[in-house]
Parts: C-alpha cells; sequence; structure tokens
C-alpha cells in the first residue's frame, strides 16, 4: 500500500467513525431522550382578563419571580394579565394607596370586567378586602405570599377569596445552620424598623423557645447609621449563626435595596450569612430554607385556572403553608469549608457549573458505549501520525489565538487599547504625521441602564462594523479603546482634509442603530490629537485627545474639538480650583453675601437671596460651583451655606432685627446628599428658627434622570414647612409644565428675560408670563433689575417681588442692619 493510500484509508477510518458517532447522537435523541418542562401542558379555554395587584413596585427583587411563575403557569391558556403596583415597600402611606384606589378605580370603570384577581403579598389583600364592594363585586380573588396568617384565615372566610400564606422557615433554617456550625452558641438577626422588619422580628422571637440553649439576639439596622452598623457586623464571632432578614433603612432614613444591603453585609461579617428568603442567594449570603416566590406564583395562578374552570371557590380552602426549597451558594459554602454532605438531598446550588458529564450524562452514557467499539477501530491505525499531526496544529493554532485574544477586543474583535497604544509608539518612532481621534458615545450609560447590557453590546458592535466599512487609506486604523471609547488613526496631519473626513465620519454614525425593533440614535464626543513628528511617548498624545475630548463633552456633546495647549492649562486650573475648595471646605474658607429682594408694591425689603463667596480668592462662583458640581464638593458646600444662613439668622434676632425669608440656591447634583433635609431640619429646630423662613432656590435641571428622586425630596422640604422657589424661570425647554405639578410657591424671572424682552419689545412677555404665573397662584420675583424704568414697568405688569443692583448690590450680613428700606425715587 503506497503512502498516498494509507492516508487515505486513515481518512475514510475517520470519517466513518465521526458518522457513526453523529448518528448514534441523532438516534437517541430521538427515540429516547425527551425535553421536559418544568411546568405541565395546560387546557385551553377562551380568553379569559386577570388583575396581578402586587404589593410592591416591579424593581422590588422578589416580584419578578412572582410575575415569572404566574405566567409559567397562564402559558398557553389565553389570559390577559394586567398588572398594577403598589409601591408599598417605599411609599407605606395612606395618601399613596389613595392614589392607588383612585387609578385603579378609573382603569376598572373604563375596561371590560376582568375574570379573577391575583393578590401578591399583605399590603394587597388588604387593599381588596377593603374595597372588595367598589372595585371587586363577585369576582374571585387569590392570594399568594401573605406574612401575616391571621389575615389569611380571616381573608379566607369571604367566600369569593381564597389563597395560600408565606411561611418563614427560621427553625428549618437554624437547624440547618447548627449543622453547618456546630460550635455555635448564638443565634443574631439582622432586622430593622420597616412593617415586614417587625414582622420578621416577632416570628424571630416566638421560635427561640426552640433552642433554649442558645442566645437569640437582634441587631436593629435602623437604629444605626451605615458606619455603626458595619462595625457591629465586623466585631461578630464564629460562635454566631447570623441571619439577615431586613435592612432596608438606616437611622439617616436612607433606603437600600436587598442586593446593596447583601453587598454590605457579606463584605464586612466574618461568618457565614444566612437568609429565609431567596433575594441574595448567589449574591454573598450563603442560603437556607425559604420561600419559593416563583413556585408561589404558580401555585396561585394554578389556583385562578381551576377557578376560572368552573371549580368551586368554596372547594379551596387556605393554605397554610408555602412553597419553599433549601438554596444554597456553593462559592460561600466552600469560603467556609462547610461538608457537602451536610447539605440536604433536594437543596438548590448555586453559583455552581455542572460538568459536561453531570449535565448530559444520561445522553452521554449509551452513547459512548454503542461509539467507543467504532472509535477503537479507527484509532488503531490513526493514532501514530495523527497524534503528531494535532499536537503540532494545535500548538500553532494556541499560540496564534493567545497572541489574537491580547491584542483584540473580544466584543467587537477590534484591536484593543494594549494594542493601540503600540501602534501610535510606532507610528511616534517612524516619525510619521498622523491624526489620531478617540470617540466616546454621549450617554452611554443611560442606554445600559434603560435598555440593558445586551443593547449596549449591540450598539458597540454596529459602531465598530460601520467605522471598518469606511476605512481606505485615510482612516487606516480603528481600534476599541475601552467601554463606550473607541480610537481612530488618519494619515496626514493636514487641517482641512480631516474636517471632511470628520463630517463623513459623523455622518457614518447618524444613522440608528436598531435593537429589538427601537430605533437608537447615537450621539459622539470627539477629541483629536495631531502626530508630527515630535512628540515623544504614546501616552502623551492619548492625554493631548483626553482634554480635547473633555472639551468637547462640557461644550454640549456630539462635537469633535482639536486639542490646543490651553486645554491643560484649562484642566491645571479647574484642579487648582478644586484644591482651593477643598481647603475652603476644611478652614471655613466661604462667606455669605445676602441681596435683599424687594416687595414690588411697598418698596421694602421682604427677604434676602444668600449669595456664597470664595474668603481669600477672586473667583466667581459661577465657575468654582460648576467645578463643584462635577465632584462630592456641591454636597459639602450646600451643607456649608446652610449652616451660616441659620447662624446669620439668629445674630440679626440677637441684634434685635426683624427676620425675613433667606433663599438659598439648592443645586441639582445636591439631590445626592440623602441626609440634608434631615440635616436642614436639625439646625432649624436647634436654633429655633421657624422653616418657613427659608426658601430653597431650584432649577429645572433637577429633574435630568431625576424625577421620581426630586419629587420625593420635595415632599420632603414641604412636610418640614420649607418653601420653594422655581429658579432662572425661562432658560429651559419644560419650565411651564413643571409648573403644572411641582409644589413651589414662587418662580424667578432670569435676567436674561428682562434684557431681552423689557427693554427693546416692550415688556408683553414678561407680562404674559407673570399673569400665567398669577393664574397658578405662584408669586414672581424678577431678578436682575438695574434701572428705574425696569422697575417701574415690571411693577406696573405686577410682579410680586423685585431684585438687582437698582435696590442694592448684594451685602454681608452685618451691613444687613445698617441697610435702609432701598426706595427709589
Amino acid at each position: 500500500m503506497t503512502k498516498e493510500e494509507k492516508i487515505t484509508a486513515r481518512r475514510v477510518a475517520i470519517g466513518v467513525s465521526l458518522l457513526v458517532l453523529i448518528l448514534s447522537v441523532l438516534v437517541f435523541y430521538l427515540f429516547f431522550y425527551r425535553e421536559r418542562s418544568v411546568f405541565v401542558e395546560k387546557d385551553y379555554f377562551p380568553a379569559k382578563r386577570v388583575l396581578f395587584i402586587s404589593s410592591y413596585s416591579e424593581s422590588f427583587d422578589t416580584v419578578d419571580l412572582q410575575k415569572e411563575g404566574i405566567r409559567q403557569a397562564f402559558k398557553g391558556n389565553n389570559i390577559q394579565l394586567d398588572i398594577e403596583y403598589m409601591d408599598m415597600k417605599r411609599f407605606d402611606r395612606k395618601e399613596n394607596e389613595d392614589l392607588f384606589y383612585q387609578s385603579l378605580q378609573y382603569k376598572i370603570k373604563n375596561s371590560k370586567a376582568y375574570d379573577a384577581i391575583l393578590l401578591g403579598d399583605d399590603a394587597a389583600l388588604k387593599f381588596a378586602m377593603a374595597h372588595q364592594e367598589e372595585l371587586f363585586a363577585g369576582i374571585s380573588m387569590v392570594f399568594f405570599c401573605i406574612n401575616d396568617k391571621e389575615l389569611a384565615i380571616t381573608a379566607g372566610e369571604n367566600p369569593y377569596i381564597t389563597g395560600a400564606v408565606e411561611e418563614l422557615y427560621l427553625k428549618d433554617t437554624i437547624d440547618i445552620a447548627i449543622k453547618f456550625q456546630p460550635k455555635a452558641t448564638k443565634v443574631a438577626a439582622i432586622y430593622d424598623n420597616t412593617l415586614t422588619g417587625k414582622g420578621d422580628w416577632k416570628q424571630f422571637n416566638n421560635i427561640k423557645s426552640s433552642y433554649p440553649e442558645y442566645e437569640f439576639v437582634g441587631i436593629n439596622a435602623s437604629e444605626y447609621t451605615l458606619d455603626e452598623f458595619g462595625q457591629i457586623l465586623g466585631r461578630i464571632e464564629d460562635d454566631t449563626i447570623l441571619i439577615f432578614m431586613d435592612q432596608f433603612e438606616d437611622i439617616d432614613n436612607n433606603y437600600y435595596t436587598i442586593f446593596e444591603s447583601v453587598r454590605y453585609i457579606t463584605e464586612r461579617a466574618k461568618v457565614p450569612v444566612y437568609r429565609v428568603s431567596v433575594s441574595g442567594v448567589g449574591d454573598g449570603l450563603i442560603g437556607g430554607r425559604m420561600v419559593s416566590y416563583d413556585k408561589s406564583g404558580y401555585m396561585a395562578a394554578a389556583m385562578v385556572l381551576d377557578l376560572l374552570k368552573g371549580v368551586d371557590i368554596a372547594d379551596m380552602p387556605v393554605y397554610l403553608t408555602g412553597e419553599s426549597q433549601y438554596y444554597f451558594d456553593y462559592n460561600i459554602l466552600r469560603k467556609y469549608d462547610i461538608d457537602l454532605s451536610l447539605v440536604p438531598d433536594d437543596t438548590v446550588i448555586v453559583n455552581k457549573e455542572p460538568t459536561i458529564f453531570e449535565k448530559y450524562k444520561v445522553v452521554l452514557i449509551p452513547v459512548f458505549v454503542f461509539s467507543l467499539f467504532c472509535l477503537c477501530v479507527s484509532l488503531v491505525i490513526v493514532i501514530d501520525s495523527l497524534k503528531r499531526r494535532l499536537l503540532m496544529k494545535d500548538l500553532q493554532r494556541s499560540n496564534e489565538y493567545i497572541l489574537y485574544q491580547a491584542e483584540h477586543d473580544y466584543l467587537t474583535n477590534l484591536p484593543n487599547r494594549r494594542a493601540a497604544m503600540e501602534k501610535i509608539e510606532l507610528l511616534i518612532h517612524e516619525k510619521k504625521e498622523c491624526t489620531v481621534i478617540i470617540m466616546d458615545i454621549d450617554d452611554f450609560k443611560e442606554i445600559n441602564d434603560s435598555y440593558g447590557h445586551i443593547c449596549g453590546d449591540e450598539v458597540l458592535r454596529e459602531i465598530a462594523g460601520r467605522l471598518l466599512e469606511i476605512t481606505d487609506d485615510k482612516l487606516f486604523y480603528v481600534s476599541r479603546f475601552g467601554g463606550d471609547e473607541f480610537l481612530l488613526i488618519m494619515n496626514g496631519a493636514e487641517y482641512e482634509q480631516n474636517e471632511q473626513y470628520m463630517h463623513r465620519i459623523k455622518q457614518v454614525l447618524e444613522l440608528p442603530v436598531v435593537f429589538e425593533d427601537k430605533k437608537h440614535y447615537i450621539k459622539m464626543s470627539m477629541g483629536i490629537a495631531e502626530v508630527k513628528g515630535d512628540e515623544t511617548e504614546a501616552s502623551e498624545i492619548v492625554s493631548n485627545m483626553d482634554f480635547a475630548l473633555c472639551t468637547a463633552k462640557k461644550s454640549g456633546k456630539n462635537e469633535w474639538v482639536y486639542y490646543n495647549v490651553n486645554m491643560k492649562d484649562e484642566a491645571v486650573k479647574r484642579k487648582d480650583i478644586k484644591n482651593i475648595l477643598n481647603e475652603a471646605c476644611i478652614n471655613d474658607g466661604f462667606y455669605i453675601l445676602y441681596q435683599p429682594q424687594v416687595d414690588a408694591g411697598t418698596g421694602r425689603t421682604n427677604g434676602y437671596e444668600a449669595l456664597i463667596r470664595l474668603k481669600n480668592h477672586l473667583i466667581s462662583p459661577m465657575e468654582f460651583i460648576s467645578i463643584a458640581e462635577e465632584t462630592e464638593l456641591i454636597l459639602n458646600i450646600g451643607r456649608i451655606v446652610t449652616k451660616k444662613v441659620i447662624e446669620q439668622m439668629v445674630e440679626w434676632r440677637s441684634n434685635g432685627l426683624e427676620l425675613y425669608p433667606v433663599a438659598i440656591n439648592f443645586s441639582s447634583k445636591q439631590i445626592r446628599d440623602k441626609g440634608y433635609v434631615n440635616y436642614l431640619k436639625g439646625l432649624l429646630e436647634k436654633n429655633e428658627i421657624s422653616p418657613h423662613l427659608i426658601e430653597l432656590e431650584i432649577t429645572e435641571s433637577i429633574f435630568i434622570n431625576n424625577n421620581e428622586n426630586a419629587m420625593q425630596l420635595f415632599e420632603d422640604f414641604s412636610a418640614i414647612g420649607v418653601g420653594l422657589a422655581l429658579d432662572d424661570f425661562g432658560t429651559g425647554y419644560s419650565s411651564i409644565n413643571y409648573l403644572t405639578y411641582i409644589p413651589v410657591e414662587k418662580i424667578k424671572l432670569d435676567k436674561s428675560l428682562v434684557d431681552i424682552f423689557l427693554d427693546d419689545r416692550g415688556g408683553e412677555f414678561i407680562e404674559n408670563i407673570i399673569r400665567m404665573a398669577h393664574c397658578l397662584g405662584l408669586k414672581v420675583t424678577v431678578e436682575g433689575i438695574e434701572e428705574k424704568h425696569q422697575s417701574d414697568k415690571v411693577t406696573a405688569f405686577g410682579c410680586d417681588c423685585i431684585q438687582g443692583y437698582y435696590f442694592s448690590k448684594p451685602i454681608t450680613g452685618g451691613e444687613v442692619a445698617l441697610l435702609k428700606n432701598p426706595i427709589k425715587g
């Protein structure tokens, strides 16, 4: 047999073996293996409408699991499922419940009647029982995940209501924890003062009589600051079984999600942390026996299906035990050296990757046995020569793959940052003139947050593909530089040619990216640096591009900017100002001026606006406030201004002066200061200053990306009696819309309106704004009045208050005592 014939024979043997293996797998799959669904099929019946009322919000951890169970049960049964959220976890107030009632009443009144109602958790059940006659008369209702067993029993006596309770499996969890930690002598529970926390603490106390030999203790997170709570966790030793039940709030009224609490607790505790609710297992908690929310939702939905098929609700008693299962995190079990043999057989283990054999053993075992004989025959023929060939090829491919992976981005397959830096260094070494561009997607975080990282990845891939399509002799290099940044290199450094090409790049990117039938219009900011042969390092080029990109972002985004040396100087200047502000916050480097606000009718002072200044530096507030807003410094400055204003009011009162309201500017960035409301309230109470003497001036920018948080903040300010004014009115796009629902008492017309409309155009526009505000019950202050005729006009228009240099420049607190009422004649 010739050499060629031997090679052909080997190839035929390999092909036959592989064919036999493929056919074996196919035959086994078709005749022996059947994929089993977790849920059984349902009988079909005509379309029915079911309403699910959840006690919480759509973002609450357990709600998605409940909905998944419900949808699985309804799958294939032609059910129209509507969902309404009460959001009582965050807003456990009667006002919230009344608003929910009004909304639901309107929807029910103006839509087709529901065939059944699903009620998730206690608040929804209580609501349904309270409003059964006017909203759900004659409609069957099924509740689930109810903590209050007595409430469930009472509800079950209603001829139209049945369901199941949610049982906390504390005893089962403590029993398994004792096995895991045989040296433990204490059982500690983390809880808080929320309604859920109080109920869980009660159940924890009720069970301690079952363990007389153990000391039961509680850690109430609502009684400590976050730092104090963390210190307590760090002191817990391995003689304690630690159970996390609730930590939704702290003593400063900061609210935490379950994920935030789990991460904080597990990072500081030196012992395993158990849980009796499925949320958080897999993120650091060891686990326990807990309620299965998807199974609970599935069980309740199955009961609804039975009712819709004609089963009498009287034959469906209230279930006093819920659906549960053991859940444990494999990584945490290994972390604390817990013997896996102690874990119950029916446990769900998370974070443990199954082996290929475990995953497909039902298919692999018979296929392996059947194929082994066939493979052995062919392997005897080819094994010697094939080993050497495969080894050499694999080694070559591995080296190529490793090198490729080291220099390319996994998502877009473009060269990565490392490769791009090497490319720039090579161009510098060869002294080639070129233009380097860094591109950054504007507001890319909003895409990820709103539509998910899958959508964000698709946007990055699409942009990479478009950039590759336009590469030519001019644009010869494209790289993903990191995150949502791309780096481009163009031949030459001629300004006019570069400008033409930049327009082409922008034109290509203007087409929307389509993901799941939704169009996303992408905007890019670009920083440009030219390489002309005199640069020494690639890092210098990248630094120059970053300065230009930063300038483009600050200029309004969606444009390109060329680097110049002034940008570096500006960055140094901004850094110096940050240092000055840091120093001023630490060493009392600010002082406050007060500009009088004058009653337009009487010409007398009726209030002041507080204006911050630096003591030892001639830096404009417009300059240093914008820099402070880029960091956490604005939070410190906001509190400093508030404290100085209230201390000044105390001094005025001590000197016998009559107190007038003082307006304090509240930056949109201060919405991150979660403790500001309590800080302000504490200062007012400590110094016995009436809240009505403080007015906070906000701008409409506070609503950008923070609408829900802003409305909650306004409610908190109103609750302590502090007034709100909308500043810079007329400079934005949606001011009139905001006036219809935010609780402001006053609007302040910006000086730009006076400059534009009062002198040159007669002032009708300003007069109409004042009339509109008065129709809404709001007072109007006009800023920037510098001349008598301006004052006369706005007074004639009916404005309530005037502020400007015509009456007085900003003055110190001491000069206020010397100020006469600025009546101008």
